[in-house]
C-alpha cells in the first residue's frame, strides 16, 4: 500500500501528487518521534530511523514483518487497535510508559496509536508514535525529590524574586518551606508575596544586614548571623546563607536563602562567654575580662590626653595562714565575702575583678585626682577591717594595695599598667601590709633595671657565665682547713662581679635557680675532686653547697645528686648540702622524706644560717642533720652581748648532744675566735681566716704551707694552738 493512499478525513482528503509518497516519507523521517505504520494484519509497512534507534533494531529487520514480535520488545506496550486507541479522554500518564530496548536498556516514552483510513473512510492500518521523554521524566523526578527535600528540610528555606530593586534585601517572597512556618509562626498565605524584610526588626544588627547587602550587590553568595523576629514578636537567632540564582542567559532571577536556627547555640556561646569572663567562685569578672576592659581604657586614654584612670591591685594579707589553719572551704568563703565588700565600696561604673588566688583588681575610670584614688583605697581598708563571720569563725584580714595612675606613668599597654600596680602593691606589703602605695617613676626605673637584670641573668645561665668562689672552713682546734663553702659569683660583662645577694632572689623568682643550682653543684664537686688529688696533704677536704628552697623541693633531686657524684667521681661523704631553716619548715613531712633520701646517698646535711628562721631547737631532734651553722648575726655579738653568747653556748651544747658538728659563720675578730674556742666550737668560717676566693687564688692559698691560724698567734693576744702539720 502506498503511503499517499492513507489519510484521516474523507471529507477533506489530502491532495496527493506523484511526489506525495516521497514527500510523506521525508516528513516522517524528519520527525523527532519514532513512527511505525502497520496494515490491518499488523504487518509493518514503514518504520522511520528514529524508531529504529529508540528500540535498537534495524529498519530492514522490521519492514515486511509482523509488528507484534518487535512491539513486544517494548516492556508493557500493548498493541491497540484503532477503535480502542481513539479515546481522547485517556489521561496523559496512560500514554507514558517505561519501555525496553532490544539490548534490555529501559527508557521512558509517550506512546500514541492513531488509526489510518483510505479515501473511502475504511480502516487500512495504524500509525504508532513513540516520543522519548526520559530526560523530562528524570527532571520531573529530580524536581519532585528536590521539593520533597526542601519542604521537609530542618533548615528554613525562603526563595525571593530578584525584582529590579536597589536593595537586594527588599524583595518579594515566592516560596517558603515547612520549617520556616514552624519557626516563625506564620502561615504560608501571610508570607508569600510579602517583602523579604518581614523578619527584620529593631534588634537585628544593621552592620550584619549591611554586610549581607554588600555581598549580594556584588552577585556573590552571602553569609550572616542575624537576630530575627517571629510573628508573635519573639526573636530567634539564625545562620543565613543566601545564594543568587541566574538563568541560562546569566540574568539574576531569584535568591535562595537557607536559614539554620542558632538560638540554642548562641545561648550556649553566651553562657560560655560568661563563664570565660567571670570567676566561678566569686562571680566577679576574671583576669581575661578585666584585661580586655583595661586594654580598652588604655587605648581611649592614649587618644584623649584629658582622660585619666586609676588601677588598684589588691593582695590579701595572711591569706595562706587562714587557708592552712581553717581550711580551703573557709578560705573560699572569705574570698566570696571580700568580693561583696569590695563591690559595696565602689560605684557601678567601677570594675572590680578577681585576678586569681587572693588577688583582686579595681579599675576606676574618670579618675584624674590621686586623692580620689587614695580615698577609695582608704575606704577599702576600713571596710575590710571589720571581721568576717564564716561558718561560726570570726576571721580578720587586711589587704595591701598598689595604685597605678595613668596620669603619672607612660601608657604603653594594659600589661604595663597592671605590672606597675603590682609593683606598688609589693612595695606596700614590704612596708608593713594593710596599707597602699602609688606607683611612681622611681619604681618604674627599678622595674626596668630588674627586667634588664632578668634578661642578662637568663643569658648568663644559658652560657654558664658564672664562677665559684671558695671560702675555707677551718678547724678551730687544729688550725687546718677542713673544707670550703662554694659561693657563686656572676662576672657581669658591664657591672663586674655581682654577689649572690643581688641575683639569687631573682633566680628563685624566675625559676632560673634550677639550672643555676645544678651547675653550681656539678662545678663544686668537680673542683673539690681535683683539689683532693692535687693537694692530698690537706685531706680530708669537703665542699658545702647551698640548696635553695626550690631546689630542695625537686622530686628528682636525690637522683640528680647521685649522677653528679658518679660523673665527678667524688665520694658522697665529701659533699655537704646546706639547707635553710625556712626551706625545711615550709613542709616538714616532705622535707623529712627528701632528707632521708639524700642521707641514703651518704651525703651530709647542714642547717644553714641557724637562728634567722624559725629559731626552733626542737626540730633538730627530728631531722637527720650532720652540721649546724650558726648565723653570723649571733657570732658578731658574742663578744659584746651576753645573751647572744649564752645562746651560742646552748646551741653548741645541744649540737654535741645530737652528734652534730657546729660551724660559726662570720668570724671577724680575735675576741670572737677566743670566745668560740672557749665554747669548744669545732669549726669557724670568716674573714679572720680568709675571704671567699676564686679558684686560682684558692689554689695559691692551698699551696702555702702556713695554716690559717698560724700567723694569728704572732699578732693576737689569744691562746691559739700550734697547728698540726699535715
Amino acid at each position: 500500500m502506498a503511503i499517499e493512499g492513507l489519510y484521516r478525513n474523507p471529507v477533506a482528503p489530502m491532495a496527493i501528487t506523484p511526489d506525495s509518497n516521497w514527500f510523506l516519507q521525508t516528513v516522517i523521517e524528519s520527525l523527532n518521534d519514532g513512527i511505525i505504520i502497520t496494515d490491518l494484519d499488523d504487518q509493518i509497512l514503514h518504520v522511520n530511523s528514529r524508531l529504529a534507534k529508540l528500540i535498537g533494531c534495524p529498519i530492514a529487520d522490521m519492514v515486511g514483518h509482523p509488528a507484534k514480535p518487535f512491539l513486544e520488545l517494548i516492556d508493557g506496550w500493548l498493541f491497540f487497535h484503532a477503535t480502542e486507541a481513539e479515546d481522547a479522554a485517556a489521561p496523559a500518564e496512560w500514554r507514558e510508559r517505561q519501555l525496553k530496548r532490544r539490548d534490555g536498556r529501559q527508557f521512558w516514552a509517550e506512546v500514541d496509536v492513531t488509526p489510518l483510513y483510505d479515501q473511502h473512510d475504511q480502516p487500512v492500518g495504524n500509525l504508532l508514535r513513540v516520543s522519548d521523554i526520559t530526560e523530562r521524566k528524570w527532571l520531573e523526578e529530580y524536581l519532585r525529590l528536590l521539593e520533597s527535600v526542601v519542604v521537609n528540610a530542618n533548615e528554613m528555606v525562603m526563595i525571593s524574586q530578584a525584582e529590579p530593586a536597589e536593595d537586594p534585601l527588599n524583595l518579594r517572597i515566592i516560596y517558603i518551606n515547612n520549617a520556616f512556618l514552624k519557626v516563625t509562626g506564620y502561615r504560608a498565605g501571610e508570607v508569600i508575596g510579602k517583602n523579604s524584610q518581614l523578619l527584620v526588626g529593631e534588634a537585628t544588627a544593621q552592620s550584619q544586614l549591611d554586610g549581607l547587602r554588600e555581598q549580594l550587590s556584588k552577585g556573590e553568595s552571602a553569609q550572616a548571623e542575624l537576630l530575627l523576629y517571629c510573628k508573635d514578636g519573639n526573636t530567634f537567632w539564625a545562620d543565613i546563607n543566601t545564594v543568587p540564582i541566574h538563568n541560562e542567559h546569566g540574568q539574576l532571577t531569584h535568591y535562595v536563602s537557607v536559614m539554620r536556627e542558632a538560638t540554642e547555640r548562641k545561648q550556649a556561646e553566651a553562657q560560655l562567654r560568661r563563664n570565660a569572663f567571670h570567676d566561678s567562685l566569686t562571680g566577679l569578672p576574671n583576669r581575661l575580662m578585666f584585661m580586655e576592659r583595661l586594654g580598652q581604657t588604655v587605648d581611649y586614654a592614649k587618644q584623649d590626653p584629658g582622660s585619666h584612670f586609676a588601677l588598684l591591685f589588691l593582695d590579701l594579707d595572711r591569706f595562706k595562714v587562714i587557708n592552712d589553719s581553717l581550711g580551703h572551704l573557709i578560705g573560699d568563703q572569705l574570698l566570696i565575702a571580700i568580693a561583696r565588700r569590695l563591690e559595696s565600696c565602689l560605684h557601678k561604673s567601677d570594675l572590680v575583678a578577681r585576678l586569681g588566688g587572693d588577688e583582686f583588681t579595681i579599675l576606676l575610670e574618670d579618675m584624674s585626682d590621686l586623692e580620689e584614688a587614695n580615698g577609695v583605697a582608704d575606704r577599702i581598708h576600713r571596710a575590710l577591717a571589720e571581721p568576717f563571720d564564716l561558718s561560726g569563725n570570726e576571721v580578720f584580714t587586711s589587704v595591701s594595695i598598689g595604685i597605678a595612675m595613668s596620669c603619672n606613668m607612660e601608657l604603653t599597654s594594659a600589661e604595663d599598667v597592671l605590672r606597675g600596680a603590682d609593683i606598688a602593691m609589693y612595695r606596700a606589703k614590704a612596708h608593713g601590709k594593710s596599707c597602699h602605695e602609688v606607683f611612681d617613676t622611681e619604681m618604674h626605673r627599678n622595674v626596668v633595671t630588674l627586667m634588664q637584670m632578668e634578661t642578662d641573668l637568663r643569658r648568663a645561665v644559658e652560657r654558664q657565665e658564672f664562677e665559684l668562689f671558695y671560702q675555707p672552713i677551718v678547724s678551730l682546734s687544729t688550725g687546718r682547713i677542713s673544707g670550703f663553702e662554694a659561693l657563686v659569683r656572676w662576672p657581669h660583662p658591664e657591672k663586674g662581679y655581682i654577689s649572690p645577694g643581688e641575683f639569687i632572689s631573682l633566680a628563685e623568682e624566675t625559676g632560673l635557680i634550677m639550672p643555676l643550682g645544678k651547675w653550681v653543684l656539678e662545678e663544686a664537686c668537680r673542683q673539690l675532686r681535683q683539689w683532693q688529688i692535687q693537694f692530698s696533704q690537706h685531706l680530708p677536704l669537703t665542699v658545702s653547697v647551698n640548696l635553695s628552697s626550690r631546689q630542695f623541693s625537686q622530686s628528682n633531686l636525690p637522683e640528680q645528686i647521685r649522677m653528679i657524684l658518679e660523673e665527678t667521681n667524688l665520694s658522697p661523704n665529701s659533699l655537704k648540702l646546706e639547707i635553710t631553716e625556712s626551706a625545711i619548715m615550709e613542709n616538714t613531712e616532705s622535707a623529712m622524706a627528701m632528707m632521708m633520701n639524700i642521707k641514703q646517698l651518704g651525703v651530709q646535711l647542714s642547717v644553714d644560717d641557724f637562728g634567722t628562721g624559725y629559731s626552733s631547737l626542737g626540730y633538730l631532734y627530728r631531722f637527720p642533720m650532720d652540721v649546724l651553722k650558726i648565723d653570723q648575726s649571733f657570732i658578731s655579738r658574742i663578744d659584746v652581748d651576753g645573751e647572744k653568747l649564752e645562746l651560742v653556748r646552748t646551741i653548741t651544747t645541744l649540737s654535741w648532744n645530737l652528734g652534730m658538728d657546729v660551724i660559726a659563720e662570720g668570724v671577724e675578730t680575735a675576741k670572737q675566735l677566743a670566745q668560740l674556742k672557749a665554747l669548744k666550737c669545732e669549726y669557724g668560717q670568716g674573714h679572720l681566716f680568709a675571704p671567699a676566693m676564686s679558684k686560682e687564688k684558692m689554689e695559691v692559698f692551698l699551696s702555702n704551707p702556713v695554716h690559717p691560724l698560724e700567723h694569728l698567734a704572732q699578732v693576737l693576744p689569744i691562746d691559739v694552738p700550734t697547728p698540726v702539720e699535715s
